[in-house]
């Protein structure tokens, strides 16, 4: 469940761990561009949505008045804390990396049995390997502790990728030029939370990068000038996330809000080859328009400033936010996104989805435009691969402007 939560800062212009067809600016761009058309790209993201920045939760709006809980409350809230195994292997074929083999496990249990209050706690692991030689694999854990007190995620991961890397701006990705990139790197992230009030938890979090690049290419995209210092860096980041979270479930929520708030400030003091910063806000909302239907929507924001390395910007797909596009092809200093989901589950394990979405990167708020909006939309079928947690396995096909593309994953996309 976790490689995609630490092969993402290895590779930040593939988010979730995706890997996705591009395109090269060589010679043979447009022959390779034609034959690309008619191909269709396939990301596995086999992490939960914003795994990294999001922790989930299994809570109720109740404030306070949860702790007293009648004798019969707590005899079904035991019986509901089950502990589970979840193994889910994945067959991977793609253009631009290769066939290969896709493997994630996960172990949820409670972390005690006597603490009612607590959500379920997760340590899992996972990793890939395609025929071009791309590997990865990374492993993490999260913990929810004195009842619902404290909450910690641990992540570490290491990966070697091969990929093709677009350019800067909404002109550089509506060209569809790219220059081939060999990348690989090892990732650490620490967070602890401390619940203030109620359902609001806030805490520090820290995080280090070391990457290594090559580009392969000759040519780079039109416009695309990158600092040597990039291709060989490490980032070092200490920061804050604050979450105000009222959904009902961990795995599949069916009313509730989330609230998300994380920002990362990276400094030479810590060892950071680049000094910038990086916000992230989220807002989901889930209506339980039956009990087997839910809608669903999120709203997702990203800001970078200062000396932002390309790796670290905005990526308009990142989360899972607008499915349809490769992520990465569209990146810069701002982003804006927003998506709804409709979810209906079916009899044996089965279920199935409808999404659209609609999103936008600009260096500057005054350059967000109509023109510029990147729209998507699409369909996917769920299997429920632990029954008693309700962890999904979900298949979707979305389609943007440049073309579609298959998505896999554990757990719903938010």
């Amino acid at each position: 469940m976790w490689l995609a939560a630490c092969a993402a800062p290895v590779l930040g212009q593939e988010g979730d761990g995706a890997v996705q067809n591009q395109t090269q600016a060589s010679s043979t761009t447009q022959n390779s561009k034609q034959f690309r058309r008619k191909s269709v790209r396939v990301q596995f993201d086999p992490t939960p949505t914003a795994a990294i920045t999001a922790p989930r939760a299994v809570e109720v709006s109740q404030g306070d008045s949860e702790l007293v809980q009648s004798s019969n409350d707590r005899s079904d809230s035991q019986e509901s804390k089950k502990s589970e195994i979840v193994v889910a292997p994945f067959p991977l074929s793609n253009p631009a990396i290769g066939s290969g083999v896709v493997v994630v496990g996960g172990y949820i249990f409670p972390l005690r049995r006597n603490d009612e209050i607590s959500p379920l706690s997760m340590i899992g692991g996972g990793g890939f390997y395609t025929s071009n030689g791309s590997r990865a694999w990374g492993v993490g854990s999260k913990l929810y502790l004195k009842h619902d007190r404290f909450r910690l995620t641990l992540a570490y991961g290491k990966a070697q990728l091969h990929y093709d890397l677009f350019g800067i701006g909404n002109q550089a990705g509506s060209q569809g030029l790219s220059v081939p990139v060999d990348q690989g790197g090892k990732a650490l992230l620490l967070e602890t939370l401390v619940r203030v009030k109620e359902k609001l938890f806030v805490g520090p979090r820290y995080q280090w990068r070391s990457l290594n690049a090559r580009l392969t290419g000759k040519n780079l995209p039109p416009g695309f000038n990158i600092d040597p210092g990039e291709l060989k860096s490490t980032t070092s980041a200490l920061g804050f996330h604050i979450q105000r979270d009222l959904r009902d479930d961990q795995f599949y929520p069916k009313t509730g809000t989330l609230v998300d708030v994380v920002g990362d400030f990276f400094q030479g003091t810590l060892g950071s080859d680049f000094s910038y910063q990086s916000y992230t806000f989220a807002f989901n909302k889930y209506f339980g328009i039956s009990p087997r239907q839910v809608l669903a929507f999120r709203s997702f924001g990203c800001v970078t400033a200062g000396r932002v390395p390309f790796y670290d910007l905005c990526l308009l797909g990142m989360h899972n936010d607008v499915r349809g596009y490769e992520t990465g092809r569209y990146r810069d200093l701002l982003m804006l996104t927003g998506q709804l989901e409709y979810r209906l589950e079916l009899p044996k394990r089965f279920g199935l989805v409808a999404f659209f979405g609609v999103g936008e990167v600009a260096p500057k708020v005054g350059k967000f435009n109509a023109d510029n909006l990147k729209p998507a939309g699409g369909a996917g079928v769920r299997y429920t691969l632990a029954k008693k947690n309700h962890v999904n396995l979900r298949v979707d096909y979305a389609i943007g402007l440049d073309g579609g593309g298959v998505y896999m994953g554990i757990t719903e996309a938010f």
